[in-house]
């Protein structure tokens, strides 16, 4: 009896010890958020506001008119006050962000003084391997996350290989392709892959074919760092495996995925039209990938997505061949041809873009324990063109995720499924209209 009644007093005593210190540890963490939040003068600082892609971010950040403190960084302060000016004129806002100058590639020290004051920084200047390596480099030291807009694997795969466990160690969420480029297709598949563990099963297959509207186009942003891309010299030695499959504690993931784009156009019955190969496709499938390596969807994941072609008229058809032409022709001698494409910081006219669209459609399947085998279905769909409007407001609204969720879960650099989860899936839902719907086939 004795001994039974010191048992419960020690079970006892250890209930009570255990509730005092998750206390405790819940004040910590309270009482640091608010430190934290007293020593910084921004929530969210933008870069990149005198392109495009920055410009639409803007004049999200605007027209939300969000209840936080938010900066925009730039080399020329009078370009981009003039910018932001312009943006809150056409839209009606009348309170406007400071401007903090710095260059993101000149000048570290300037740049980590002005990053230190921020807790999220989001940056749409591209091309990203040119203009975002300090940038990341600095967040990742200095503990602030940052979410970016790039389509380059190369310079996801370099900022893994560089900056990964310095970001682990700081808690920076250092989040790529949270644009179009990736965001519905990352989180079709993660979404996905949620739902067959759910269900005691795992994600086997997975297959994303993307539907857009017809005026989508090219800004001048997008085509420098196509060129850019496309025409650098590749070299050097190559690292044990793709920086991509890297786990957190710096080994090679055990869950791998095989990529199957389609090489050519085929018919897809499903959808009575063609689809074949983009050149957005390999980025996505990184994207994927690293998902997978990070989330462990699964050992083994076979992967595809594929771009509808619709049913262009002949023009259209032509129109599309010449433009590719003249860009390869760019590539080789951009002297001579990039002055005939659009130049940076111009792109698609407002009307196109509010006549765009998107509608990824998703397709799965998931394997149960005992074998069986069950289809997945699943669309999401974004009401304006997702090349620009759409990535500008994807982008923000990620960094809103980021600033309201900064303790939630691990740093390191990051796909948007593993920094970002339904949470975003949420957001998007709620901020801009963008529908995801998934259900057993």
């Amino acid at each position: 009896g004795e001994d039974l009644a010191g048992w419960r007093s020690a079970q006892h005593f250890q209930r009570t010890w255990s509730c005092g210190a998750a206390f405790l540890v819940q004040l910590w963490r309270r009482l640091r958020l608010a430190f934290d939040r007293m020593g910084t003068e921004y929530d969210i600082l933008l870069c990149g506001v005198t392109g495009f892609a920055g410009k639409l971010a803007a004049e999200h950040l605007l027209v939300k008119s969000y209840p936080i403190k938010w900066a925009c960084c730039a080399r020329n302060e009078a370009k981009a006050a003039a910018a932001v000016k312009t943006i809150a004129d056409r839209v009606g806002a009348t309170a406007l962000p400071p401007i903090e100058v710095a260059c993101l590639i000149s000048d570290e020290a300037k740049l980590r003084a002005v990053v230190k004051k921020t807790k999220v920084v989001l940056t749409c200047a591209g091309p990203f391997e040119k203009y975002s390596q300090t940038l990341v480099k600095v967040c990742a030291e200095e503990g602030v996350h940052y979410a970016d807009i790039t389509g380059e694997s190369d310079f996801f795969r370099k900022m893994i290989a560089e900056h990964d466990a310095t970001a682990q160690k700081t808690g920076a969420k250092i989040v790529i392709h949270c644009g179009n480029d990736a965001i519905p297709w990352d989180l079709t598949v993660f979404e996905m892959s949620k739902l067959a563990r759910s269900k005691g099963a795992e994600l086997a297959e997975a297959w994303t074919y993307g539907e857009f509207g017809a005026t989508a186009a090219a800004s001048g942003g997008t085509l420098t760092t196509a060129i850019y891309q496309l025409g650098k010299r590749r070299g050097g030695a190559k690292p044990d495996f793709d920086p991509l499959l890297k786990r957190p504690d710096g080994s090679k993931s055990e869950s791998l995925t095989k990529i199957t784009n389609p090489k050519q156009d085929v018919y897809c019955d499903e959808f009575a039209q063609y689809g074949g190969p983009w050149i957005m496709g390999p980025v996505m499938a990184n994207c994927v990938r690293r998902s997978n390596a990070l989330l462990g969807y699964s050992a083994s994941l076979t992967y595809a997505d594929v771009m509808l072609r619709g049913h262009p008229t002949w023009a259209q058809w032509a129109g599309a061949k010449a433009n590719e032409a003249l860009v390869g022709a760019a590539v080789m001698a951009p002297r001579v041809f990039a002055r005939f494409l659009p130049a940076p910081g111009e792109g698609p006219s407002r009307e196109d873009m509010d006549a765009g669209y998107l509608k990824l459609h998703g397709r799965g399947r998931m394997v149960e324990r005992d074998g069986k085998e069950t289809p997945l279905k699943s669309t999401y769909h974004f009401p304006l063109d997702t090349g620009y409007l759409m990535t500008a407001q994807m982008l923000v609204e990620a960094g809103m995720v980021l600033l309201e969720k900064a303790k939630a879960g691990p740093g390191g650099v990051l796909t948007p499924a593993a920094a970002l989860g339904s949470d975003i899936v949420a957001r998007l839902d709620k901020e801009l209209d963008a529908k995801f719907e998934l259900s057993e086939a």
